[in-house]
């Protein structure tokens, strides 16, 4: 019986003059997709379920006081320690306050109707729904304490109000109240608000006319689609232990989120199909080269059987030249894979995980040598079950 030793040296000798380079880099590839999904692509999914999720709502959640509902009763508001309470939360990214109703009036600019529509915000508006200012600034806690009579405004309210298209200073008059224009907001979620008019909410509760001015509209954002549901249905339990407030309606974007979860679900199968299909396609390479192998080498096989060698020798030799192959394959793709990493790493301004990638060069040798065992197992049976007289006859 051949020595490990021996085995191995011929074994590794015999691959490195015949590398089978279709094989190493079909492995290669597949393992070099697994440890770069594996170890970025979480949070890679993150950050693109994140922007979708953002353009279209899906992780914004509304909950709104139902006071409206019911007259003759005091108004009910969110208090400063429930919004705190909601941004303590570890799935809540930010959590903001808003009046629920706007108030819309009407002015004249040369000769022509403008519609204001006025809404008062809380500084963490802003993060909620992530957007930026494009001129000057938005509005900050300094203006929510100071109650000041300062405004941000969409672009289009801007450019209906002043059309010389120098809005930072300017002042708007609002139920005789003169308020100066700081900002001018922008951002994927402005589409919808380019006409908006938005003041701290501690000024909109002191100076507006409407009777819904107090912060009865509670905004969070949060860090991903699936804490959405969670959240929604302890959402009663959590107010009322902060407050008692019994009238909430809440709003998600529900169907949205389903949607949202079928594509990453789609993502993931074509991932993990286009992984499998090529480890599958080393296996069989790996088969089919052990075939030929032993055909082309059967007097080799037979002269070793009649000078002593044992058919566990054989087998062993074949297999190792497969696990050889697959291991090889393996080295490479783990290669291929860490470069890749670095490369979407520095592109997406991530951090390196070089631990998952340490913990997953194990798995990765261990899928390797799988497959190099799933191809050459049956072509090494093969070789050691050779009658000894019919290979030494073979041509």
């Amino acid at each position: 019986m051949l020595k490990t030793s021996d085995l191995l040296r011929i074994v590794v000798k015999r691959q490195l003059r015949q590398l089978k380079l279709g094989v190493i880099l079909s492995i290669s590839l597949g393992i070099a997709m697994f440890i770069g999904v594996d170890v970025v692509g979480k949070d890679l999914e993150n950050r693109i379920v994140g922007d979708v999720a953002l353009i279209g709502n899906v992780t914004i959640l509304t909950v709104m006081m139902e006071e409206h509902l019911y007259p003759n009763t005091p108004p009910h508001f969110f208090t400063e320690k429930t919004v705190k309470m909601f941004n303590d939360i570890p799935e809540v990214m930010y959590a903001g306050l808003s009046m629920r109703f706007v108030e819309v009036i009407q002015t004249q600019v040369q000769d022509k109707n403008v519609y204001i529509r006025i809404r008062g915000v809380d500084p963490l508006f802003w993060k909620v729904y992530e957007l930026h200012a494009d001129q000057g600034r938005l509005l900050n806690e300094i203006d929510e304490k100071r109650r000041s009579r300062v405004c941000v405004l969409g672009i289009d309210l801007a450019k209906n109000l002043f059309q010389d298209g120098r809005y930072i200073g300017k002042t708007l008059t609002i139920f005789n109240d003169n308020y100066t224009v700081v900002g001018i907001a922008g951002g994927l979620m402005m589409r919808s608000r380019t006409l908006d008019c938005f003041i701290p909410l501690t000024t909109a509760s002191d100076r507006l006319l409407a009777p819904n001015t107090y912060p009865n509209m509670l905004l969070l954002r949060m860090r991903g689609i699936d804490d959405v549901e969670p959240i929604v249905k302890k959402m009663p339990e959590l107010v009322l232990s902060q407050q008692n407030t019994p009238y909430l309606k809440i709003e998600y974007a529900k169907d949205e989120i389903t949607t949202v979860r079928t594509i990453i679900r789609r993502v993931h199968v074509l991932l993990l199909l286009g992984i499998a299909a090529s480890l599958g396609l080393g296996a069989f390479g790996i088969w089919q080269s052990s075939f030929a192998s032993v055909r082309e080498r059967t007097r080799e096989i037979g002269l070793q059987l009649a000078m002593g060698a044992e058919q566990g020798d054989i087998m062993r030799q074949f297999l190792g030249e497969a696990l050889c192959n697959a291991l090889l394959g393996g080295l490479a793709g783990i290669l291929f894979g860490i470069i890749a990493i670095l490369t979407v790493c520095l592109i997406m301004d991530m951090s390196v995980a070089w631990l998952s990638i340490i913990l997953h060069v194990p798995v990765c040798l261990a899928a390797a040598s799988l497959v190099g065992a799933l191809g050459g197992t049956w072509p090494a049976v093969q070789a050691g079950r050779m009658d000894v007289a019919s290979a030494l006859r073979f041509e």
